[in-house]
């Protein structure tokens, strides 16, 4: 008899980190829940009356990863259908964030919600199966709106099989090391400025080792034209290539797909950067990372694993005017420290005089949060 199946939706278009949830996720179904099979449809697209019926047949729906509590996470995130009422089966997601750019403990308290996403978590909440987020700042944001049928389960790309309990690597001789470029600078100056100067200050601290800086979107949109990207997402990243190159700073691009990614960290020895899925990667796989949190993503990953994490900015103007003037680069919205890089060199020099001590605690913390992503997948239908 045919063994019964999931439809995950997922967000992954060019991004490499999308790719590595989808991937993760897919590994942890087939190997907690072999008694499914997994059909994946694109969750930016509306279902048709075929993706429906399969949706329907299905035992349950699962909306997978990213940062998708969003505003309007139905129907900008998961186009879904215009009535969920056609909908007839279970519907959870699977280690799903939220997205916030100021990112302390208080903004998860008020976190605003469309009347239509509302609709949506209603019909999560009342499906009578549990549902998984990926940190407890995700975790209380729900609470706070009434919705109390999640587990924080930490997010997909955290768990790799082959290195549950097992030791961390920690580098005798640092011979790779590998920088992820952020998005922030994008809309700021002052934080395109910071990742320079961290930059500059690691390709000397670093000075024997191959050092590269690590591009997670594409520097050829053309390739994907699934994704929208903007002239300002174009230029910024031109921008900083070219800054790349007058520094005589190597690069690499990994986005479309998650081996381009797995491929390149694999051969790393340490990371420190912005993406939030390259922390995860290497803590996933024991290797030492150091993320500097841009945003709410990286600063609720640190109440997750702990570990070495430094917030990038002090505060951040979150009103409609601070945005719209950020977008246009007229006036920063960040208040960013300056010490950033000397911090950085600091704790990367303390951690490994100390037997990266802190990349042991990211260890365990995976190791406990594994134990709740087998419970919540187990008790799937």
């Amino acid at each position: 008899m045919d063994k019964g199946y999931y439809v995950t939706l997922t967000g992954s278009k060019n991004n490499a980190g999308d790719f590595l949830i989808k991937k993760r996720a897919f590994e942890l179904i087939n190997a907690i829940r072999p008694d499914r099979k997994v059909i994946d449809l694109n969750g930016w697209e509306e279902l048709s009356a075929d993706k429906l019926d399969l949706v329907n047949n299905s035992k349950a729906l699962i909306l997978t990863g990213g940062p998708a509590l969003q505003y309007n996470m139905w129907p900008n995130v998961y186009k879904l259908t215009p009535d969920l009422d056609d909908i007839k089966v279970p519907m959870c997601t699977l280690g799903i964030g939220w997205k916030s750019g100021i990112g302390d403990w208080h903004a998860t308290r008020k976190y605003p919600l469309s009347g239509k996403t509302h609709s949506l978590l209603q019909k999560i909440e009342n499906s009578g199966i549990k549902s998984s987020v990926r940190d407890y700042h995700t975790l209380n944001a729900l609470n706070s709106c009434g919705y109390n049928n999640f587990l924080m389960t930490g997010c997909p790309a955290l768990y790799v099989q082959d290195s549950i309990n097992k030791p961390i690597s920690k580098p005798d001789t640092v011979k790779n090391v590998s920088f992820s470029l952020g998005v922030s600078f994008l809309d700021s100056k002052k934080l395109e400025k910071q990742m320079m100067d961290v930059v500059l200050g690691l390709k000397d601290y670093f000075s024997s080792a191959n050092f590269s800086v690590i591009f997670h979107h594409t520097l050829t949109p053309e390739k994907y034209p699934q994704a929208r990207f903007s002239s300002r997402h174009i230029a910024g990243h031109s921008r900083f290539l070219s800054w790349l190159e007058s520094q005589h700073i190597s690069y690499s691009d990994v986005s479309g797909s998650a081996e381009n990614m797995i491929e390149h960290y694999s051969e790393c020895d340490i990371h420190i950067g912005y993406r939030v899925h390259a922390h995860i990667f290497m803590s996933s796989v024991g290797k030492p990372s150091l993320l500097i949190a841009e945003d709410g993503r990286g600063i609720a990953l640190r109440d997750v694993l702990g570990g070495m994490v430094l917030d990038a900015y002090i505060s951040k103007h979150g009103s409609l005017l601070s945005k719209v003037l950020a977008k246009l680069r007229i006036k920063d919205a960040y208040n960013v420290s300056d010490v950033i890089p000397f911090e950085v060199e600091n704790l990367l020099t303390y951690e490994s005089e100390s037997e990266w001590s802190r990349s042991e605690i990211v260890r365990s913390s995976i190791d406990t949060h594994f134990g709740t992503m087998t419970r919540f997948l187990s008790r799937l239908p």
